[in-house]
């Protein structure tokens, strides 16, 4: 893998700014896919399921080289900061799961994030906001991955690889669609928008 300062500028360009849940992702991701002994994926070699769609998965993506596009990023809407990595190439896997009690923000740095989530914090307020944010990311980089998280080998469920298919023409809206997306309704192909029109 990259070093750890290229990995976290990568992270923060694609997902904008260093906050602590995408500090999570790094550590997570970094941690999973040292264990599996993969480098990220340039194609569907490893396939990364996020269980929330919070900021760590941004950094999942970045440092696994899964993505929608390429089928081997899967979400699982659970709400949980938890991410298995799958290797296609040795049929393994492993899960993290951020342990109980091991991320927390200060009183001040809570009170803060409520009144921005708001909107009701003044530039000041956002600025010192922004500044705890940041130090709370930085403190988790420099935490060791097993103190934030648990790590566990489970079954890979391999999912298929992305399939490359042709588009057909929906017979109620005329947008292109997947073949395989199609429904038969009546004498109709429609797409899944139209079938609940």
């Amino acid at each position: 893998m990259e070093n750890w300062q290229e990995d976290v500028k990568r992270c923060v360009d694609f997902h904008g700014h260093l906050c602590p849940g995408l500090a999570l992702g790094i550590v997570a991701a970094r941690a999973g896919l040292s264990e599996l002994g993969v480098s990220r994926a340039g194609d569907e070699e490893v396939v990364s399921c996020v269980e929330t769609n919070a900021c760590c998965a941004d950094a999942v993506q970045v440092l696994s080289g899964s993505t929608f596009g390429k089928g081997n990023f899967i979400f699982k809407d659970v709400g949980k900061i938890a991410v298995t990595f799958i290797s296609r190439e040795q049929d393994t896997a492993v899960r993290l799961c951020l342990k109980p009690d091991t991320v927390s923000l200060s009183a001040p740095h809570q009170a803060l994030m409520g009144k921005v989530m708001k909107e009701a914090a003044s530039e000041e307020e956002i600025a010192e906001f922004w500044r705890l944010h940041h130090q709370r990311a930085e403190e988790i980089l420099s935490t060791p991955w097993n103190t934030l998280f648990s790590m566990n080998a489970v079954s890979p469920s391999m999912p298929p690889k992305a399939k490359i298919e042709p588009s057909f023409l929906c017979d109620q809206c005329g947008e292109p669609v997947m073949a395989s997306r199609l429904q038969q309704i009546g004498s109709k192909a429609v797409c899944s928008t139209c079938s609940k029109d």
